[in-house]
């Protein structure tokens, strides 16, 4: 019995030293403490060893002395390893200092029993000095056992609780250490009472030790990672498969499962695993692909990380795929993609993506040659402001379509900025009456009594494909405004005059604002007179002294001006001549003629209109009836309401309102019953078109006659021909303007010639 006690005991020690140095590298605080229960279980079986197989009975009492302060300590131990396992002494500080303070009274007690027996002694049994036992008829020593059994039923409640409470998923954790704890209480009070002259109880609690060490640090780890990742691994988003180094399939989730339809038949895996392996030419240990499966009518696209794994001496082991879904991301990609390079409302490219696709097309096919085809709506602001925005923007889808309808494949189509398309298609694939179909197709969807669009259309021929592709656009919508209004004309090529005429305009804009410094912007005046012949008043127009240049006409700066934005400086600028000029008449007694000035639409926009001529007034001390106010139809359009407000405020003020070229706008009769105005100003425009038609002739005096009835004033405007001027006499109109009568004239001129400061 001593030969198998020993044999036991030295195994025990030596398994008990093993852990023990196996558990010093433990980092986190379960495996410190294991660590110092193992090490504490090592010296305590050393003790054990020498109480059990030595006889001297001062050596008995002193090692059996330190196996019971050992397992106090022990206690302790595995009541901080129950805190931490089960967290269920966290916060109950009292506990851990009432253990301390008991462990630290015991431990001094137990070491001074070796002298005092005062807790117990040995004596031999049937004088066999092997065969001890122990005496302990004193009180202390019981109190020792009752103390620690306390401690370790608490624990073992513990662990109870924690199995009752824990999920199935985490019990076994629980149960093991419970077990453990359990049998080796159990065998230690058998131990303790029993009359077996072994004591056995170090056995019991060397045991415990290894047990929980490997149940802590080695077994239950290791089971709850491998649970926990079969369980990640098979509820995962991610398909995973694994072969081994011979090409068999050892691991499929079930996403890869589903996705291949395998059934359980790993073989169709296997069959895909080389085809996987030799995605790029040249095998590696990791890498990564993309393809896509279609499944259930869907497509589906997998991005896929391959990884070759090892063992610490680079032998190969597996080969991993790991599928990632990247379907939805690809297409939220493709969708941003999409939008950042279309039209969002009619699905064209946009400007940025459409110079991109051009320059990528005429530089991939060199020696074919490629045109660019720019567009723009005449007023398209007026079709929203007439018809509403839905309205506006059907146009809009609109063109998109019949562009896509009447452009071959291939055709680069693009949306450039609100009413601007382009497109960009071989030479020879543009046809010029294809253009007028489409467009006339498109008025004509559109066009009502009210509104008549006019769309034109500008051509460049891409002879240089190294020009940046944004000039390109510039010049087809420069040959586009040549024809901006011409209502008889929808398509215009570019050509080296507009280019020249381009750089003309660019000059007229830069060298404006020192012009208007320097007061080199002149006040012409083209007299207004009745079928008399006699003055009535004057229309203000400008000229442009130009330095070098010399006399400019308007038809030179006043576009380019109205279309740079910068109009209202000069009209303003003319504003303010002709209130001086009236008021130098007024000096001098000939307050009786008025001077006409023009409002341009963007006058509007850029000047308190209101306010600008209620201060010439005021500055100048001059009749507001003397300074008439000219507005087109167009620029009335602009903001109708608004704009008619404040003419309505200026001739309460006591202006006189004057609508300027009349029957040229879109709803010319329609607007009468809406404007409050003095004078119409009938232009040229209509009476050329008028002049041989009996029908054009009635329009015109029924006109004529409507504004007398409304109490406004006729004057026709451009009247270059005798039998004009008697036709329209005839018809009653009584006041003229036009080079019949007289050009527009610098004002020295006109008023020597109209003797204003003689009458």
């Amino acid at each position: 019995m001593d030969i198998i006690l020993g044999i036991i005991l030295y195994a025990e020690m030596f398994l008990l030293g093993f852990c023990t140095w196996r558990a010093r590298t433990a980092s986190k605080k379960a495996g410190r403490i294991v660590y110092y229960y193992c090490g504490l279980s090592f010296i305590c079986s050393i003790f054990f060893a020498i109480y059990t197989y030595v006889p001297q009975l001062a050596i008995k009492d002193f090692s059996k002395g330190i196996t019971f302060i050992c397992f106090d300590w022990l206690l302790i131990l595995l009541m901080l390893y129950t805190e931490y396992y089960t967290g269920l002494f966290k916060g109950i500080r009292a506990i851990k200092y009432i253990t301390y303070v008991y462990a630290m009274i015991d431990s001094v007690s137990l070491f001074a029993n070796t002298w005092t027996h005062h807790i117990f002694e040995y004596q031999y049994v049937d004088n066999a000095e092997r065969a001890m036992r122990i005496v302990h008829n004193y009180y202390l020593f019981d109190l020792h056992f009752i103390v620690n059994y306390l401690f370790m039923i608490m624990v073992i409640l513990s662990y109870l609780i924690m199995i009752l409470r824990s999920s199935k998923f985490y019990r076994f954790r629980y149960e093991v250490v419970f077990i453990v704890i359990f049998v080796g209480f159990i065998l230690d009070l058998s131990s303790m009472y029993s009359h077996f002259l072994y004591n056995i109880s170090m056995l019991a609690f060397g045991c415990m030790s290894i047990l929980i060490y490997y149940f802590t640090l080695e077994y239950v780890p290791n089971m709850l990672i491998e649970n926990t990742m079969s369980l990640v691994i098979k509820d995962m988003n991610n398909g995973i498969v694994c072969f081994d180094n011979s090409g068999k399939c050892i691991y499929t989730n079930e996403l890869i499962q589903k996705l291949y339809d395998t059934d359980g038949n790993v073989e169709i895996l296997e069959q895909k695993y080389h085809k996987w392996l030799h995605t790029t030419d040249q095998v590696k240990d990791a890498m990564q692909f993309r393809f896509s499966v279609k499944k259930e009518e869907a497509e589906k696209t997998y991005e896929v990380t391959y990884k070759r794994i090892y063992d610490d001496k680079q032998n190969w082991i597996c080969d991993c795929f790991i599928f990632n879904d990247r379907t939805e991301e690809i297409a939220s990609l493709e969708y941003e993609r999409y939008r950042a390079s279309h039209d969002s409302m009619t699905g064209l490219l946009n400007k940025e993506q459409f110079y991109q696709d051009v320059y990528e097309l005429i530089h991939q096919n060199p020696d074919k040659k490629y045109c660019l085809v720019c567009s723009n709506i005449k007023d398209f602001k007026f079709v929203n402001e007439l018809f509403g925005m839905e309205k506006g923007d059907t146009v809009l889808l609109r063109q998109a379509e019949l562009m896509r309808e009447y452009t071959p494949k291939g055709t680069l189509l693009a949306r450039m900025q609100n009413d601007r398309f382009a497109m960009c298609l071989p030479r020879k694939d543009l046809r010029e009456d294809v253009v007028h179909k489409a467009i006339f197709k498109l008025q004509e969807e559109t066009q009502n009594s009210a509104f008549r669009m006019h769309i034109f259309v500008g051509v460049y021929d891409i002879t240089n494909i190294e020009e940046p592709i944004s000039i390109m656009c510039d010049k087809a919508n420069l040959a586009s405004t040549t024809i901006e209004n011409d209502y008889h004309s929808d398509i215009a090529f570019y050509s080296k005059n507009l280019f020249d005429r381009s750089i003309e305009e660019r000059r007229i804009i830069g060298e404006f604002e020192g012009a208007l410094n320097r007061k080199e912007f002149v006040m012409f005046l083209q007299p207004q007179v009745n079928a008399k012949g006699e003055l009535y008043g004057a229309e203000a127009l400008v000229r442009w002294q130009h330095a070098q240049r010399g006399l400019l006409s308007p038809a030179m700066f006043i576009d380019v001006l109205e279309k740079a934005g910068l109009i209202y400086k000069l009209d303003r600028y003319i504003w303010e001549s002709a209130a001086q000029k009236l008021k130098e008449w007024k000096d001098k007694g000939a307050e009786q003629y008025h001077i006409s000035v023009n409002i341009s639409t963007k006058d509007f926009y850029f000047v308190d209109i209101y306010e600008t001529f209620t201060g010439l007034i005021e500055k100048y001390d001059i009749c507001p009836d003397r300074l008439n106010l000219e507005i087109t139809e167009t620029a009335l359009m602009s903001d109708f309401d608004k704009n008619m407000e404040i003419l309505k405020q200026l001739r309460e003020y006591g202006f006189k309102i004057e609508i300027d070229d009349f029957g040229s706008g879109y709803s010319s009769l329609n607007m009468l019953k809406d404007i409050s105005a003095d004078v119409l100003k009938i232009d040229m425009g209509f009476l050329r078109a008028s002049e041989n038609e009996a029908k054009g002739m009635d329009i015109l005096e029924s006109i004529i006659i409507l504004a007398g009835k409304l109490g406004m004033d006729v004057i026709t405007e451009g009247v270059e021909m005798k039998k004009q001027f008697t036709m329209l006499s005839n018809m009653g109109c009584g006041i003229f303007q036009g080079y019949y009568f007289s050009k527009p004239i610098p004002t020295n001129e006109f008023e020597d010639k109209y003797h204003i400061f003689n009458v």
